[in-house]
């Protein structure tokens, strides 16, 4: 069935308007296949209606007190909504699921679907949890609010890989339980035996990436330590896996870790491993880090201007010594591995402030490859869009063969703070929401209105992340509008629930007010 979305805008507050404008689609027989309403403003999902009656229809909207304009829109104010909060979770580092009351899978991001479960998010929706994750403590969900579960930083096993599981209910405001988020946060990332990507998975014409990937083969044959730098969203771990898999060491293990996604207390366990007995909790017979299970291979240090002050200091040993000591232990154990190091961050400033130490970086910079950002070299776009899209098309099972030139020019236009990632969820968020065998301009929907998304602090758990970017929706809003009142209807709220979200996120008046 073809739809339209309407939007109806009032301008009086008054009781059973919305009833008088349904009442008029009753009166012509046309079904409502959704509605949203908010104070002025009221949503409709309808099927497509013949012009002459929809003219009709219109004339008698202009007479009903309190109308005020009416306007075809893309989508309703939820669907977006739940595109912009499924993106948000899309762009976590970590694996993220929404559960219901009893374990069932609502929603599963997209690093969770494909990366830890080798699969899609559209197929896990509807199974119990306990299909993808043995663990004891997952076969019930008790649904009433006095038996609540949660899980604080288990460590648990999907396949080869350790993953740290945290799970909690959710809460309405009013404090109403409506299901739960699980979390999988990658202690290590040991792609031993299925790391098949290589330079020729790095897509791109430009004369940049050409030189960058030449560049990069040559540092594959060498042994030395690689610093790769550049925005968040270039493809760091890409260039890392391909130069392993084009050395001498690609029959070896590849292992890469996160320093900025997993606790403190916990990255020095995993780098280092540990004796028997060393802390309470510890496996029985210790444990084998990173530097030992990688051995003969490479290990990729992601985000290492993440990395703790003291932390650094045992990492300057082991490129220095080339060996090892267990938390606990005495004995040093020779190692035989080469260290590839990623930031998106500034490493001088970092050096210059003191967070990071001038010899190590000595060390771990012999081989820098800076990636370029996507707005540096905007010639592989189409390339990129065409990659994207065929492979989308594929994941949504649709028939998408091009873009029209009106949507390229403003995928040429927009600056790219998020570069190939976030170019690959736009194409992905058009593919699934265009309607044609073409994507055009309307399809393509950069930030949902927002703000680029702030880098996410390594220490924000995803109920700060949302209410970080809640908050800065809000505080848009109100630098944008005459009154309060004025920016909860510009951000589809009531005025007490904006009232009570300022309050909140303590956002005061200087934030927002000339």
């Amino acid at each position: 069935m073809k739809t339209k979305r309407i939007k109806v805008i009032t301008n009086l507050d008054r009781p059973h308007i919305t009833y008088d404008i349904l009442s008029v689609l009753y009166k012509y027989d046309i079904e409502i296949l959704m509605m949203e309403v908010y104070t002025y403003v009221i949503y409709l999902k309808l099927p497509i209606i013949e012009q002459e009656l929809w003219d009709k229809i219109v004339n008698e909207f202009h007479n009903i007190k309190g109308f005020e304009t009416i306007e075809e829109i893309d989508l309703i104010a939820f669907e977006e909504r739940d595109i912009e909060m499924k993106r948000v979770l899309d762009i976590v580092p970590q694996g993220v699921i929404v559960l219901n009351g009893t374990g069932n899978i609502k929603y599963a991001n997209d690093y969770v679907a494909e990366r830890i479960f080798k699969t899609t998010s559209n197929k896990l929706n509807n199974n119990h949890i306990t299909k993808y994750i043995k663990v004891e403590d997952l076969k019930t969900f008790p649904q009433n609010q006095g038996q609540l579960k949660s899980i604080n930083n288990k460590e648990i096993s999907i396949g080869n890989q350790l993953y740290m599981l945290n799970l909690n209910p959710l809460l309405s405001n009013e404090n109403v339980f409506t299901g739960y988020i699980l979390s999988l946060n990658s202690i290590i990332n040991q792609n031993v035996f299925d790391n098949h990507i290589t330079f020729k998975d790095i897509i791109g014409e430009s004369n940049k990436m050409y030189e960058v990937v030449n560049q990069a083969k040559l540092y594959a044959t060498s042994d030395s330590p690689v610093l790769i730098t550049g925005e968040s969203g270039t493809g760091k771990e890409l260039f890392a896996r391909s130069i392993h898999n084009l050395s001498n060491r690609r029959t070896k293990p590849f292992i890469a870790i996160n320093c900025a996604a997993i606790p403190e207390q916990l990255l020095e366990s995993e780098l280092f491993g540990y004796e028997e007995g060393s802390f309470t909790g510890g496996k029985k017979n210790g444990k084998k880090g990173i530097f030992e299970l990688a051995e003969g291979g490479t290990v990729f240090l992601d985000e290492i201007g993440e990395m703790p002050h003291h932390l650094q200091s045992k990492l300057l040993r082991v490129l220095q010594e080339k060996s090892i000591r267990r938390i606990g232990g005495h004995r040093e154990s020779p190692i035989d591995v080469r260290i590839i190091s990623a930031t998106n961050q500034d490493i001088n400033k970092l050096v210059h402030n003191n967070e990071f130490r001038l010899d190590l970086l000595y060390r771990i910079n012999i081989f820098n490859i800076e990636i370029p950002s996507l707005r540096e070299r905007k010639e592989d776009i189409p390339i990129l869009v065409e990659y994207f899209i065929e492979n989308h098309s594929r994941r949504y099972g649709k028939n998408v063969s091009g873009i029209g030139p009106s949507a390229m020019d403003k995928l040429f236009a927009y600056d790219w703070p998020g570069n190939i990632r976030e170019l690959q969820n736009i194409i992905e968020r058009a593919v699934a929401l265009t309607e044609g065998h073409t994507i055009e301009e309307k399809d393509i929907i950069i930030n949902n209105g927002l703000e680029p998304l702030k880098k996410i602090p390594k220490s924000s758990s995803l109920k700060d992340i949302v209410g970080e970017v809640e908050r800065e929706v809000i505080v848009k809003a109100l630098r944008e509008s005459k009154s309060i009142r004025a920016a909860a209807r510009k951000v589809e709220v009531t005025h007490t629930l904006l009232i009570n979200r300022i309050k909140k996120y303590e956002i005061l008046d200087e934030e927002w007010k000339a």
